[in-house]
């Protein structure tokens, strides 16, 4: 291009898209028991952006809360194993971190809110303890600090009169508080990420919305990336960039909320979003999903979803299908896809 003068201008090189923040590539893991080998997870894929929110949804025995464990580096070691993939954090894979390396990260760099807070927080201790505790354990920081952190994360999480509440023990306080202050534990070092294992649970829906909202606000106040895991897609909805849909231990669906909500690809999919309550006025009646999720240790063969699938058709029975896309960005493992062609 030139210039006024005739000279050419440089040309400006565009900046590149940022990296994610976490990427999981091939996952499989496996749990050894009396019964045999179950594949808890097979071949996962997928992205948590920087400063962005990673839906996963799925229902239970789909291998959502076993990938973050994996992550984490949670898993039982007596019973799992990881047979194949890498979990890159920052350009790092944390399957190749010794045992100390990933400690240092857990808590500090990456955090997680369990699902049972109940079952989360020590009964012994005031909340407040055991945020200075997360604290403490990662940075050394006076008592007198660690204490006025607390506070300060309490107020963050829009827990009411967070001097007074310091001092409550667990059992004091409603579910809905008792996941702020699981919330509040989890932010007490910073983390760059934040995976949210069914925040809402046996919460009523008022209050997992509020839980929504305080999330959104973390994400865009604090730039932290956050995978958000449920087995409720109208949740994961409202808050999430990206949606993975998983079934069976593997990933059936992934691509941006906003294309997966309204076009969705795969007939798992459409199930769920067939059993979301609406809003909206008028008779839409909840649509369930015929059949049970199969046994991860005899899954059938060809497509693991097509027991219960309304469009099998022959090839379904006879080869499991890859996960491949559609548009730009989203990909769909289904032979039937795209699914407005099936007639």
């Amino acid at each position: 291009m030139d210039g006024a003068d005739g000279h050419s201008l440089p040309v400006m090189p565009q900046a590149a898209a940022a990296a994610p923040l976490l990427q999981v590539r091939d996952l499989s893991v496996s749990f050894a028991g009396e019964a045999g080998i179950m594949p808890a997870v097979r071949g996962a894929s997928f992205d948590v952006p920087a400063g962005g929110c990673l839906g996963i949804v799925g229902e239970s025995g789909s291998g959502k809360s076993v990938s973050s464990l994996a992550i984490m580096g949670l898993l039982p070691p007596q019973t799992a194993r990881i047979t194949s993939g890498s979990i890159l954090f920052q350009g790092r894979d944390l399957l190749a971190m010794s045992a100390s390396q990933v400690r240092s990260l857990r808590g500090s760099a990456i955090s997680m809110i369990f699902q049972e807070p109940m079952s989360s927080l020590n009964p012994a201790f005031t909340i407040g303890d055991q945020i200075m505790e997360a604290i403490q354990a990662h940075e050394r920081v006076s008592r007198r600090e660690a204490r006025d952190r607390a506070i300060g994360l309490l107020r963050q999480v829009r827990i009411p009169a967070p001097e007074r509440r310091f001092s409550d023990y667990p059992h004091k306080l409603s579910g809905g508080m008792r996941q702020r202050v699981m919330i509040a534990i989890a932010l007490a070092c910073e983390p760059k990420l934040l995976i949210a294992d069914e925040p809402t649970t046996a919460l009523d829906v008022t209050v997992q919305a509020q839980i929504v909202e305080l999330l959104r606000d973390i994400q865009q106040e604090r730039g932290t990336s956050i995978m958000l895991i449920s087995h409720n897609i109208g949740l994961i909805a409202g808050l999430a960039d990206e949606i993975v849909v998983m079934y069976a231990g593997g990933v059936v669906e992934r691509g941006a909320t906003a294309r997966v909500i309204g076009h969705p690809e795969h007939p798992y999919t459409v199930g769920l979003l067939g059993a979301v309550p609406r809003a909206e006025p008028g008779d839409h009646p909840l649509v369930g999903i015929d059949g049970a999720v199969p046994d991860l240790r005899h899954l059938p063969p060809g497509c693991v979803f097509e027991p219960r699938c309304p469009f099998s058709a022959a090839p379904c029975r006879q080869d499991e299908p890859a996960l491949r896309s559609l548009l730009p960005g989203h990909l769909a493992a289904c032979h039937m896809a795209p699914l407005d062609a099936v007639p």
